[in-house]
Parts: structure tokens; C-alpha cells; sequence
């Protein structure tokens, strides 16, 4: 039987769930890490076939789709290199720093984001 790959958005998903439905600081931080991963973990087999980075488990492969997409020549790659990167930015705050504020609408801009490198990454796709 033939296993079925993820579906990075249900992590976007998830995160939009616990927003919807969950006002404490773990939830929030939760759903600020799911909305990052989920759009990271969608951009990235796209990054592994565009720019030919190596799809095996790599500690800095955050930092190099990121940067690969953040020093593209093509303006919707660059936008969407843009959004991961704060999303990053803001799931390492939510993660690691205790002291670091999480406000609902922070939690809203980072959904929103997500769902932007996914649509990001549909329009690419087409471009092919």
C-alpha cells in the first residue's frame, strides 16, 4: 500500500482552529507555529524541484529555501521568500521566547500569511 503524503494546509487549518476556538498563550503560540510549518512544509518540495535543493533532512533547510526564495530574479518567488521568512520570525518568537507578546492578531496576520504562500505557491505552480 502506497502511503499517501501529508497535507502540509491542515496544519493551516489546525492553526485556524485553535484561533477560532482557543484564546490562551499556548494555543496561540500553537497555532502561530502550525501556520508557519504548514506553509513552509508546502513551499518546500517546490523549492527542491525549482532550485534543485537536496530534499534529505538538513538542519539549516529553513534558512536555505527561505533565502533561495528571498534572492529570486522572479517578483512572486521573492514576495513569497518575504512572508516565509517573517513567519519564521515570528514562529521562533512563539516558540522559543517567553517574554515574546501573542496577541490574537498576531495569531490572525500569521494565518493569513500562511494562506498567502499558499496561494503564492498555486501561482507558481501555473507558471511552470
Amino acid at each position: 500500500m502506497l502511503a499517501i503524503a501529508f497535507d502540509w494546509k491542515e496544519f493551516i487549518k489546525f492553526s485556524e482552529d485553535l484561533y477560532a476556538t482557543k484564546s490562551d498563550e499556548a494555543s496561540f503560540r500553537s497555532a502561530i507555529s502550525r501556520a508557519y510549518y504548514g506553509a513552509f512544509g508546502a513551499i518546500r518540495p517546490y523549492c527542491v524541484e525549482q532550485f534543485k535543493i537536496s530534499s534529505k533532512s538538513n538542519p539549516e533547510i529553513h534558512k536555505i529555501v527561505i533565502n533561495r526564495l528571498k534572492t529570486s530574479s522572479n517578483k512572486l518567488e521573492f514576495s513569497t521568500g518575504n512572508i516565509l521568512s517573517g513567519l519564521r520570525d515570528d514562529r521562533n518568537n512563539a516558540d522559543y521566547d517567553s517574554s515574546f507578546v501573542v496577541t490574537k492578531p498576531l495569531v490572525n496576520k500569521t494565518i493569513t500569511n500562511s494562506k498567502n504562500v499558499i496561494k503564492n505557491l498555486e501561482e507558481l505552480r501555473e507558471q511552470l
